[in-house]
């Protein structure tokens, strides 16, 4: 076989080989042509590789409209990330209340036990006190506590001569030199003169006397005169002319702890002195109020619930559930306490208002403590009586779901939408809310967004949804550039 014919063969063979292969992809080169044309007709190709392409279609899920900001723009938003975790999110109810003393324990009143004239103040309004600091001197003016307190003495007098009677009379006695009746006359004479100490003692209790002032007249043999009102629950040392007022029942309100939560003793226990409704010579009668005192280390927090809300407040009460609260301040930083415990709830309903009531125990604080040019202290405390809280009350507990700040999502009539990373990008994602209040979005964990992998705008989701509106807008009502995304 020539050359010419070989060369012809061959060539036969290549265009067989073409035809074939053009054959078997023409599919491809065929959808190729149809692009091409598409492209002479319609220049939106050129800008859009999506466009005329309906999104449904595309992969298995519906593309995303995405936003490209400047670093510029970024940086004028404050925009943060935060990356999807999941966690578990208590559903509270916003219950208003205020703080409150707890009734009975935080106040007490020093009252007159004995009438008489007050001589000399010690304390001022708004002081800092602690149990056995001196308050106020009072002069008795009470002729039968004056009268019974002679008594006393007189008796008291009398013990003392029996006593040396029968110093005396005894070795004359043993002796022989005197009869013994004469001794056990002298001894029953005494025990009379016991007795009738012990009938003018009580007597003094009863007056308003304390069992300290009492022992002040046995040891000194000198009538009170003057004593000075102290704070109770210290130790006072009694004297002739100033002793203590304290009552034998040392009974005091409250408990109080220091920072750390550990229980004062009563003698480290600091009081405010609330007000004084005395002065320097005026005349006081037993019970009348001397000072009012306050231990404001433990306030109560009282919630003001309705009836429709008595339930699911009796559920976190039943169930022991913590409790947070938030407080007004004037500055508008929150102050916040977290894990109260609701104390107890009340029997009855407001008739008027129809609201029901609720206590929790509040732990209080010094805010800071001063002491004045003349020796005076005064303690500030952080939780005031009448100041506003906000108490959230849980009452269901969601497990495994995405939380996120409120300003996080964007509420488009019934849609909701966060925007997440991708890449230099923010796309749209639309997303199903199960809880928003002013401060928490809580969302349903649903594939959506994956947790510890996906980043989402932590803030400014309106503004960049009016941007992204925006862009849109500029876009031919719905086009939008899918540069660099990656599904």
């Amino acid at each position: 076989m020539n050359t010419g014919l070989k060369r012809i063969i061959l060539g036969a063979g290549i265009l067989v080989a073409c035809g074939a292969t053009a054959y078997s992809t023409r599919p491809y080169w065929l959808e190729w042509l149809d692009r091409a044309r598409s492209g002479q007709q319609s220049p939106v190709a050129d800008t859009d590789p999506h466009a005329g392409h309906d999104h449904a279609d595309h992969g298995t899920s519906e593309a995303k409209p995405v936003l490209t900001l400047s670093d510029q723009a970024l940086e004028n938003l404050g925009l943060e990330m935060t990356e999807i975790k999941l966690t578990d999110y208590w559903r509270t109810i916003q219950i208003p209340g205020i703080v409150a003393e707890q009734e009975g324990h935080s106040e007490r009143q020093i009252p007159a036990t004995v009438a008489g004239v007050i001589t000399k103040l010690y304390v001022f309004p708004g002081q800092s006190v602690r149990p056995g600091d001196p308050l106020m001197d009072v002069q008795p003016t009470g002729e039968l506590l004056i009268a019974t307190q002679s008594s006393l003495l007189r008796t008291l007098k009398e013990i003392e001569l029996i006593d040396l009677e029968l110093k005396r009379i005894s070795p004359l006695v043993d002796g022989g030199t005197l009869p013994a009746k004469s001794k056990l006359e002298k001894e029953y004479e005494r025990r009379r003169l016991e007795a009738s100490q012990l009938i003018q003692t009580q007597e003094l209790l009863v007056r308003g006397l304390s069992p300290e002032q009492i022992n002040t007249i046995v040891e000194s043999k000198v009538l009170i005169r003057q004593f000075t009102v102290r704070v109770p629950g210290g130790a006072n040392s009694a004297v002739a002319t100033k002793s203590s007022q304290e009552p034998s029942s040392d009974v005091l309100p409250a408990v109080q702890v220091d920072a750390n939560g550990t229980e004062l003793e009563p003698k480290d226990r600091v009081y405010s002195v609330e007000s004084i409704p005395v002065y320097p010579g005026k005349l006081v009668q037993p019970g009348d109020g001397l000072v009012e005192l306050a231990l404001h280390t433990m306030l109560d927090l009282t919630g003001h619930a309705f009836e429709r809300e008595v339930q699911l407040i009796l559920r976190t009460l039943q169930e022991n559930w913590p409790v947070d609260a938030t407080f007004e301040t004037a500055d508008g930083t929150p102050l916040k306490r977290d894990g109260l415990r609701i104390r107890y709830i009340e029997s009855t309903v407001d008739g008027d208002s129809r609201i029901q009531r609720f206590h929790v125990p509040l732990l209080n604080q010094i805010l800071h403590a001063t002491t004045g040019d003349d020796g005076i202290s005064y303690h500030a405390w952080l939780f005031r009586p009448g100041q506003r809280v906000q108490l959230s009350v849980p009452v269901e507990k969601l497990t495994g779901r995405i939380v996120l700040p409120a300003e996080a999502v964007i509420q488009e009539g019934a849609d909701a939408y966060v925007f997440r990373a991708n890449g230099k990008q923010l796309e749209r994602i639309a997303i199903v809310l199960e809880h928003l209040d002013a401060r928490t979005a809580v969302i349903k964990n649903d594939g959506t967004l994956t947790p510890d992998f996906d980043l989402v705008a932590k803030n400014h989701a309106y503004q960049l949804n009016l941007e992204l509106k925006k862009k849109l807008g500029e876009g031919g009502g719905g086009g939008h550039s899918h540069e660099g995304h990656n599904h």
